[in-house]
């Protein structure tokens, strides 16, 4: 992999995509052929003739990069001040918006999704005349005939009985199905995609429960701190003043909140909330979650460090070892939000346009990206090619984790779990280990009936949905790998840097 010294701002290439906002310029101008760089439609590329959208553009094109786009919690390159050949300047019919059901359409025969005929959908929409009285059936007979008038009408009717929701097109993505293009034969049953959908509801509940045990973990690590070491209270005293007199509108919002925890209940007479003129650091650290925590782990540890710096003794080196890592923290936000806010997760973990510089990232991640600024990055190359990977294909394993900011939030999960938690909290540890590996196991052939598999289930469930399970892995087995990745990674992270954690002071 050489190292790319073009440092050019501008470029010149082909057009080689228009979608209905965006496209696509292929460009050689960088020093890897055949790099892909998205650019948005201006209104001026949008020209209406006899009521029809046109896009006006020329094949070839010269542009000016712009860099430092944040997209999707990414930093992304675009392609911007598009200048075309005014020569050759062609018009092409813009991209329609298409309505729900042709939406539908070309995406079920795009990835193979199986509808039953026209007749057996509508038996099913019909089936409750049958089993009610003649009067009943009836005014039903009346009422379906009035709505299913003609195909459309019978697949709305059809979709919205089993469940399917619109937004469930969005699981059909390359990456997560494959589309039959590629060389896909599978055909997929409409109501696999519910079953997914209740898949990834499932999976979304365990990751705000994992993510929520880190949460719970730091804070009875901070609290055991301040009321079981010597010294851990006056260092907690430090912190919850240092929050009291904050300007900050942040903590003082924080703080005022942590003031009226208690008030007017009985869980009140443990403290003097009266005479002290400060409040327990558990009451403070209540109102935070684990994105405004950071920020208090780094207090406490800045304290603690002062402590020892004038003689105190020294509290523990977890609170150390969490700060010198905090990144980690604060990428997980992405993922929490999408599980809390009810975003589906499992298909934009394995989607790669999730990250619009896949291709032009994946040629160079090394120069091209801020992997090596990773500080997992390294233990994760050592891992992979201790599996036997090659040192190029070590970097570029671990940027398809790097590139996409959801599944490198499910890497950085797990390894937190294997590197921190497991040192300070047992049984947090073990209940997360034993709960995460029953759900992502697929080598146990053990029997699980269909009512166990409706009741609870596990990633396994999703299944084989292609015929080329070595060119697209399953996702069930991508997201279950990268977890024992993690799990791997984090051990040698161990064994490299944290078993000599006393070094820290």
């Amino acid at each position: 992999m050489g190292k790319n010294k073009n440092k050019k701002k501008k470029g010149v290439g082909r057009i080689i995509k228009l979608f209905r906002n965006y496209g696509y310029i292929s460009t050689d101008s960088f020093g890897q052929e055949g790099e892909e760089l998205p650019f948005q439609f201006t209104p001026e590329m949008i020209k209406e003739i006899d009521g029809i959208e046109y896009i006006e553009y020329s094949k070839g094109v010269e542009f000016n990069i712009k860099k430092g786009v944040s997209l999707r919690d990414k930093i992304i390159r675009e392609a911007s001040d598009l200048k075309f050949d005014s020569r050759n300047l062609i018009q092409e019919k813009r991209v329609e918006s298409k309505s729900y059901l042709e939406q539908v359409k070309e995406k079920f025969d795009l990835f193979n999704i199986q509808l039953p005929t026209k007749n057996q959908m509508e038996n099913e929409i019909r089936e409750f005349e049958a089993i009610v009285d003649q009067s009943t059936a009836s005014k039903l007979k009346k009422l379906y005939d009035s709505i299913l008038v003609d195909d459309d009408a019978i697949l709305y009717e059809y979709l919205k009985k089993i469940g399917f929701q619109p937004y469930m097109l969005d699981y059909l993505v390359n990456g997560f199905f494959i589309e039959k293009n590629l060389g896909n034969s599978k055909i997929i049953d409409v109501k696999h995609i519910i079953k997914i959908d209740d898949i990834d509801k499932v999976f979304r509940e365990k990751i705000l429960r994992w993510i929520l045990g880190i949460e719970n973990s730091y804070k009875s690590l901070l609290s055991r701190l301040s009321t079981q070491r010597e010294g851990g209270n006056e260092i907690a005293v430090k912190v919850v003043k240092y929050w009291k007199n904050s300007t900050d509108n942040v903590k003082m919002g924080q703080y005022k909140r942590a003031q009226n925890r208690y008030k007017y209940l009985s869980y009140s007479d443990k403290f003097d909330y009266i005479n002290s003129d400060i409040i327990p650091l558990d009451d403070l650290m209540d109102q935070m979650d684990l994105s405004t925590l950071e920020s208090l782990l780094v207090k406490f540890d800045d304290f603690s460090r002062e402590s020892i710096s004038t003689g105190g003794r020294l509290l523990t080196p977890f609170v150390r070892d969490i700060v010198l890592h905090k990144a980690v923290l604060s990428d997980l936000r992405i993922i929490r939000n999408a599980a809390a806010h009810g975003r589906f997760v499992i298909p934009t973990i394995v989607n790669p346009d999730y990250n619009p510089n896949w291709d032009l990232e994946f040629d160079n991640p090394l120069e091209r990206t801020k992997i090596k600024d990773w500080f997992i990055f390294s233990y994760l190359k050592q891992v992979l090619m201790s599996q036997g990977f090659d040192e190029l294909i070590s970097v570029k394993v671990a940027q398809t984790i790097f590139g996409n900011p959801y599944r490198k939030a499910w890497f950085e999960l797990n390894f937190i779990y294997h590197r921190f938690i497991s040192l300070f909290d047992e049984k947090m540890y073990n209940d997360f280990k034993n709960e995460s590996n029953y759900f992502l196991d697929y080598a146990s052939d053990y029997d699980r009936n269909e009512q166990e598999k409706n009741v609870n289930p596990i990633l396994k469930d999703i299944g084989d949905l292609s015929t080329l399970p070595l060119d697209f892995p399953p996702a069930y087995r991508i997201i279950a790998n990268e977890a024992s990745l993690a799990e791997q990674t984090a051990i040698l992270h161990f064994y490299q840097t944290g078993i000599h954690l006393q070094k820290y002071f």
